[in-house]
Protein backbone atom coordinates (compact mmCIF):
# COMPACT_ATOMS: atom_id res chain seq x y z
CA UNK A 1 0.00 0.00 0.00
CA UNK A 2 1.24 3.63 -1.11
CA UNK A 3 1.74 5.72 1.92
CA UNK A 4 0.01 8.86 1.95
CA UNK A 5 2.18 13.00 1.76
CA UNK A 6 2.01 12.78 5.69
CA UNK A 7 2.88 9.46 6.55
CA UNK A 8 5.84 9.90 4.25
CA UNK A 9 6.78 13.08 5.51
CA UNK A 10 7.46 11.23 9.03
CA UNK A 11 8.94 8.55 8.23
CA UNK A 12 11.36 10.52 6.10
CA UNK A 13 11.40 13.30 9.16
CA UNK A 14 12.36 10.27 11.73
CA UNK A 15 15.12 8.85 9.16
CA UNK A 16 16.60 12.51 9.59
CA UNK A 17 16.52 13.42 13.09
CA UNK A 18 17.40 9.64 14.13
CA UNK A 19 19.88 8.39 11.02
CA UNK A 20 21.42 5.72 13.33
CA UNK A 21 17.80 4.68 14.62
CA UNK A 22 17.50 6.45 17.97
CA UNK A 23 13.87 7.46 19.38
CA UNK A 24 12.96 10.80 18.22
CA UNK A 25 10.62 12.29 21.14
CA UNK A 26 7.02 13.86 19.88
CA UNK A 27 8.29 17.34 20.32
CA UNK A 28 11.67 17.19 18.58
CA UNK A 29 9.34 15.78 15.55
CA UNK A 30 6.18 18.17 15.51
CA UNK A 31 9.06 21.38 15.20
CA UNK A 32 10.55 19.22 12.47
CA UNK A 33 7.32 18.75 10.38
CA UNK A 34 5.55 22.23 11.82
CA UNK A 35 2.34 20.47 13.59
CA UNK A 36 0.83 19.77 17.18
CA UNK A 37 1.85 17.45 19.40
CA UNK A 38 -1.29 15.65 19.57
CA UNK A 39 -0.82 15.40 16.18
CA UNK A 40 2.31 13.49 15.79
CA UNK A 41 1.16 11.29 18.90
CA UNK A 42 -1.84 10.68 16.26
CA UNK A 43 0.05 9.62 13.13
CA UNK A 44 2.48 7.90 15.53
CA UNK A 45 -0.13 5.24 16.67
CA UNK A 46 -1.06 4.68 12.61
CA UNK A 47 2.33 4.80 11.35
CA UNK A 48 2.48 2.07 14.72
CA UNK A 49 -0.41 0.54 14.00
CA UNK A 50 1.09 -0.18 9.71
CA UNK A 51 4.37 -1.43 11.09
CA UNK A 52 6.16 1.91 10.07
CA UNK A 53 6.97 3.06 13.38
CA UNK A 54 7.20 1.56 16.98
CA UNK A 55 5.97 4.60 19.91
CA UNK A 56 6.34 4.30 23.26
CA UNK A 57 4.45 7.48 24.78
CA UNK A 58 7.53 9.97 26.66
CA UNK A 59 10.08 7.42 25.38
CA UNK A 60 9.47 8.47 21.40
CA UNK A 61 9.28 6.46 17.92
CA UNK A 62 11.92 4.58 16.02
CA UNK A 63 11.28 3.64 12.42
CA UNK A 64 11.07 -0.45 12.25
CA UNK A 65 13.40 -1.95 9.15
CA UNK A 66 9.50 -1.50 6.65
CA UNK A 67 9.74 1.93 8.28
CA UNK A 68 12.92 2.55 7.22
CA UNK A 69 13.30 1.67 3.54
CA UNK A 70 10.15 3.83 3.16
CA UNK A 71 12.26 6.41 4.06
CA UNK A 72 15.38 5.84 2.76
CA UNK A 73 13.22 5.53 -0.42
CA UNK A 74 12.09 9.25 0.20
CA UNK A 75 15.13 10.43 0.97
CA UNK A 76 16.61 8.94 -2.13
CA UNK A 77 13.53 10.74 -3.81
CA UNK A 78 14.38 13.99 -2.53
CA UNK A 79 17.91 14.28 -2.98
CA UNK A 80 17.77 13.03 -7.24
CA UNK A 81 15.26 15.70 -7.30
CA UNK A 82 17.62 18.33 -5.93
CA UNK A 83 20.55 17.05 -8.24
CA UNK A 84 18.00 17.78 -11.18
CA UNK A 85 16.96 20.76 -9.95
CA UNK A 86 20.41 22.17 -10.25
CA UNK A 87 22.37 20.30 -12.47
CA UNK A 88 19.87 20.23 -15.42
CA UNK A 89 17.40 23.17 -14.72
CA UNK A 90 20.27 25.58 -13.61
CA UNK A 91 18.67 26.01 -10.25
CA UNK A 92 20.81 27.01 -7.20
CA UNK A 93 21.40 24.40 -4.60
CA UNK A 94 20.23 27.25 -1.80
CA UNK A 95 16.69 27.67 -3.48
CA UNK A 96 15.91 23.33 -4.20
CA UNK A 97 15.14 22.24 -1.07
CA UNK A 98 11.30 23.43 -1.31
CA UNK A 99 10.78 22.65 -4.75
CA UNK A 100 11.71 19.22 -4.27
CA UNK A 101 9.95 18.87 -1.27
CA UNK A 102 6.58 19.28 -3.37
CA UNK A 103 8.21 17.08 -6.35
CA UNK A 104 8.97 13.73 -4.62
CA UNK A 105 5.37 13.35 -3.47
CA UNK A 106 4.06 13.39 -6.92
CA UNK A 107 6.74 12.07 -9.71
CA UNK A 108 6.14 8.35 -10.80
CA UNK A 109 8.64 5.76 -10.05
CA UNK A 110 9.42 5.51 -13.71
CA UNK A 111 10.21 9.60 -14.00
CA UNK A 112 12.61 9.43 -11.09
CA UNK A 113 14.18 6.68 -12.73
CA UNK A 114 14.53 8.61 -15.79
CA UNK A 115 15.73 11.59 -14.01
CA UNK A 116 18.43 9.46 -11.92
CA UNK A 117 19.91 7.69 -15.68
CA UNK A 118 19.88 12.11 -16.75
CA UNK A 119 22.09 13.06 -14.19
CA UNK A 120 23.89 10.03 -14.25
CA UNK A 121 23.47 8.11 -11.20
CA UNK A 122 24.91 10.71 -8.66
CA UNK A 123 25.74 9.69 -5.66
CA UNK A 124 25.37 12.33 -3.23
CA UNK A 125 22.97 15.37 -3.78
CA UNK A 126 24.50 19.01 -4.77
CA UNK A 127 24.62 19.77 -0.72
CA UNK A 128 27.17 16.65 -0.49
CA UNK A 129 24.33 14.92 1.16
CA UNK A 130 24.39 10.60 0.30
CA UNK A 131 22.04 9.88 -1.94
CA UNK A 132 20.54 5.87 -0.91
CA UNK A 133 21.13 3.50 -3.39
CA UNK A 134 17.80 1.79 -5.13
CA UNK A 135 18.39 -0.84 -2.42
CA UNK A 136 18.60 2.00 -0.05
CA UNK A 137 22.24 1.68 0.93
CA UNK A 138 23.80 5.34 1.87
CA UNK A 139 27.26 5.95 1.41
CA UNK A 140 29.24 8.20 3.62
CA UNK A 141 29.24 12.29 2.93
CA UNK A 142 31.48 13.93 1.46
CA UNK A 143 33.79 16.44 3.33
CA UNK A 144 32.77 17.08 7.09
Amino acid sequence: MALTRSKQDYVKALLVLAPAGEPVGTSRLAARLKVSAPSVTNMLARLAREGLVTHTPRAGARLTARGRREALGMVRRHRILETFLVRVLGLAGSEVHADAEVLEHHVSDRVLAAIDRLVGHPDHDPHGRPIPDARGRMRPRVGS
